[in-house]
């Protein structure tokens, strides 16, 4: 009988690792599998592991070659795998699974029908386990028939043993991982969640990913590698041929591209850099040589968009600035995120480790991105029926260092409509936004700011509207570009749940925070409570409504925990009689 599953295990001088590996397949609580174990010519004691797993359980066969490498032996065990199987999984010979890993991962495609399913990675050593930080993101929840066109995190889930794919879908493509050389994953991986048509992603891990602590470390750990580099670089380029060679059949895929490319500028290359103060000549050549290339394949419009300092650390790559691309690391690692400027009405980086003799070129040191505001409103509270807000804004590397060089304004503009309110806000003091930003070139004192806002002025032709008006603090100084943003909200107090004012009967002004930001939201109360009380064994509530209703007016009630909802009949007062000029009031006893 051909089994659901086949699981290929490629295996070479692993033999400190090997039966943790092995064990942790045959105790897998899904049994309808069958474990092709390819020894890729092993000088230790692997293969006599693994060929006494297969004397003691059919369910493994083992299949030896000469070394090959790891693709080629994943590709050999493919091909001598039971011709009828259902599925198809991978798995490095030092990793674990989890006991539950295969009955998760085929449940769930039995259910949806997706073409593969990935799951969560966890990294172990002898000291635990923690989560995989490369595949934090994108298994951060649970997603069934999804796609990376959908959810582009996916793009980092590069590791071919974290999935089980249907082997129809692998069959269909053809796929087949590169041989005679190193990073072979992310060829397939990646396009194979492009061509899929729908992709399962569980948040629960299923795969143990080792770090090794003793013997020879893995690939991934050994990072000065110049091969290793070289063909990291290579992989990079397969994923892009693969893509270029269908945007001219499929639009789409010039976007999946631009996508592709920009992950490859901000995540992958910087791996590179980590490990290059410290590398030898070898390494440092080959960087330069096969990362400089690849960043002119990609181009100019990918690396355009990129903060100033990644920027100039890929000019400096690409024109073999090796000195001054050191530098510029050490002088990171030294200073954070902080970036000297020069300049007041087009900033631009001012890194004193560069060659004054070989400018770099001015669309590379101008800071825009860099110059966002930050800001914070600290405080929110209503002074004789008008809005008091105070907090600090300043923009990232310039700083606030005078009262002139930090004049501020809020903008309040409504959604849904071309009006704006100008609100002028009086600048002041407040050092608290220096701490907060960290900066070491450029201190932020003169940040802080208050200004009153007049509710009235939010009336539309004299009376107010419901509609919701976004606040965005606005910054500018003597000869420079206005820089304007969002205003967050605090942490805690009136600066994250500022409070709302009546400013009429039946109309309210509530500042909120929303994602994060402020906004103000002015609503009509149509009905109000004005008393809610214990009367004998039942609740009374009494209150008013905007408008007479027509019929029968009930007051619905929703229990918070359990979601029950309740209806009750209201008794309309008195009030009723005075429509024309009164709200009706009523009451509730329950």
């Amino acid at each position: 009988m051909q089994p659901r599953l086949s699981v290929v295990v490629p295996v070479y001088n692993v033999e400190l690792y090997l039966d943790e590996c092995l064990e942790s397949l045959a105790a897998q609580t899904f049994t309808d599998f069958e474990v092709v174990m390819v020894d890729d010519g092993s000088t230790d004691g692997s293969a006599a592991i693994a060929g006494r797993f297969a004397a003691a359980d059919p369910r493994f066969r083992l299949i030896s070659q000469e070394n090959k490498g790891l693709g080629a032996a994943r590709n050999t065990g493919v091909r001598e795998m039971s011709p009828h199987s259902e599925y198809l999984a991978f798995v490095d010979s030092d990793d674990t699974l989890p006991a539950t890993a295969y009955a998760l991962l085929i449940e769930t495609l039995d259910e949806t029908g997706s073409d593969f399913a990935a799951g969560n990675v966890t990294r172990f050593r002898s000291a635990g386990y923690v989560q995989s930080p490369v595949h934090r993101v994108p298994f951060a929840a649970t997603r069934l028939r999804t796609h990376v066109s959908k959810f582009r995190p996916l793009l980092t889930d590069r590791t071919a043993w974290n999935k089980v794919y249907r082997r129809s879908f692998w069959e269909k493509h053809r796929f087949a991982y590169p041989e005679a050389m190193l990073y072979e994953d992310a060829p397939v991986s990646v396009p194979a969640h492009y061509l899929a048509d729908a992709v399962d992603v569980l948040s629960e891990p299923i795969y143990n990913w080792r770090e090794r602590e003793i013997g020879e470390r893995s690939i991934t750990q050994n990072r000065t590698n110049p091969q290793g580099l070289i063909d990291r670089v290579k992989s990079i380029r397969m994923v892009r041929e693969f893509l270029l060679a269908r945007v001219g059949d499929d639009p789409m895929y010039a976007e999946h591209l631009r996508v592709y490319d920009n992950n490859a500028l901000a995540e992958e290359i910087p791996l590179f850099w980590r490990v290059l103060p410290g590398s030898d000549a070898a390494y440092q050549e080959a960087f330069l040589e096969h990362v400089g290339r690849l960043v002119r394949e990609i181009g100019q419009d990918a690396v355009r968009a990129l903060h100033v300092p990644h920027k100039l650390k890929l000019y400096l790559t690409v024109h073999r600035r090796l000195d001054e691309l050191i530098a510029q690391l050490e002088f990171e690692k030294e200073h954070g995120g902080s970036i000297p400027v020069t300049g007041t009405l087009h900033p631009k980086a001012d890194y004193p480790f560069l060659d004054p003799t070989v400018p770099v070129p001015d669309a590379v040191l101008r800071l825009d991105p860099e110059l966002r505001l930050r800001s914070r409103l600290d405080r929110a509270a209503w002074h004789d029926g008008k809005l008091w807000l105070s907090g600090w804004a300043f923009p990232r590397q310039l700083g606030a260092e005078s009262r002139s060089k930090a004049l501020k304004s809020l903008i309040l503009k409504e959604k849904g409509s071309r009006r704006t309110v100008l609100v002028p806000a009086r600048s002041h003091l407040d050092p608290e936004a220096t701490v907060a930003s960290g900066a070491e070139f450029r201190h932020a004192d003169w940040a802080g700011f208050g200004a009153l806002v007049n509710p009235a002025r939010l009336r539309h032709r004299g009376r107010y509207v419901d509609g919701l008006w976004y606040v965005r603090v606005a910054v500018a100084g003597t000869g420079s570009t206005p820089r304007r943003g969002p205003l967050y909200g605090a942490g805690t107090g009136s600066g994250q749940t500022p409070p709302a004012h009546w400013v009429t009967e039946d109309v309210r002004v509530a500042p909120q925070i929303q994602d994060g930001e402020l906004a103000i939201r002015v609503e009509t109360a149509h009905a109000r409570a004005l008393e809610v009380r214990a009367e004998g064994t039942g609740l009374l509530v009494r209150g008013v409504l905007r408008t007479a209703p027509e019929g029968t007016a009930r007051l619905r009630m929703r229990h918070r925990e359990s979601g029950t909802i309740r209806t009750v009949p209201l008794d309309l007062g008195v009030a009723r009689a005075a429509a024309s000029r009164s709200p009706p009031g009523w009451t509730r006893r329950s």
